[in-house]
């Protein structure tokens, strides 16, 4: 494989979606086995917006709006994705409140324009944490904001942001965008801007895209 050979990969993905953060998870394993495997393996991982209900309201009850959209079967999916979680270190929880995730993904948006080079992915690891681990509403602001501090983000600054209308156009045509790509769940995985990967694959699935993606390219 040619030294030359570098990935971007696109994320796209819901903040409120369980199976992203399986899928996060698998990813950053399937990351470091491709750098095993080849040493001069580089990669960018970025998020992109995707709202599964974009007419949700907020501080809703988990629970009851699960029960309501799947009814008998949220039971076994529940132990399905508890099940899953425990192999990726996740402690899935299925309590407290939901919101609309808008303001959740203009945090991320704020984390990759404002913070350092990492801040996005903590941004994104600590709204995962929050809101399936710690039961908290990801669509409360003092959520939000203890999340950009997790981030290292200045806090005020953060709280402004998301006070105003900053970024909301840009944010709601990206996610226009990626709909029209034909996405119309996730999550989904955009590699080099030419080949997708849908769902939370296992980290052994995703080497093989990569390697698919390597072969197609031949690195140029």
């Amino acid at each position: 494989m040619s030294t030359n050979c570098k990935l971007t990969i696109s994320v796209v993905l819901d903040t409120v979606c369980p199976w992203c953060y399986v899928g996060a998870r698998r990813l950053s394993k399937a990351l470091v086995l491709a750098k095993q495997k080849w040493p001069e393996f580089e990669a960018t991982v970025e998020y992109v917006p995707f709202q599964l209900d974009k007419s949700m309201g907020k501080g809703l009850n988990k629970a009851a709006v699960y029960e309501k959209k799947f009814g008998s079967r949220m039971a076994e999916m529940n132990e399905r994705l508890a099940e899953a979680g425990k192999e990726e270190g996740i402690a899935f929880k299925f309590g407290g409140k939901m919101s609309n995730t808008l303001d959740s993904h203009r945090l991320i948006d704020y984390a990759k324009l404002s913070g350092s080079s990492d801040a996005e992915e903590k941004v994104v690891k600590s709204l995962f944490r929050r809101y399936f681990e710690q039961e908290e509403d990801i669509g409360d602001h003092d959520v939000l904001l203890g999340a950009a501090e997790d981030a290292g983000l200045d806090r005020q600054q953060a709280k402004a942001y998301l006070e105003s209308s900053d970024g909301v156009e840009a944010l709601q045509e990206r996610m226009r965008q990626v709909k029209k790509l034909g996405v119309t769940g996730v999550p989904f995985y955009i590699i080099n801007n030419r080949f997708g990967v849908s769902g939370a694959e296992t980290p052994e699935t995703f080497v093989s895209a990569f390697k698919q993606v390597f072969e197609c390219t031949e690195c140029h």
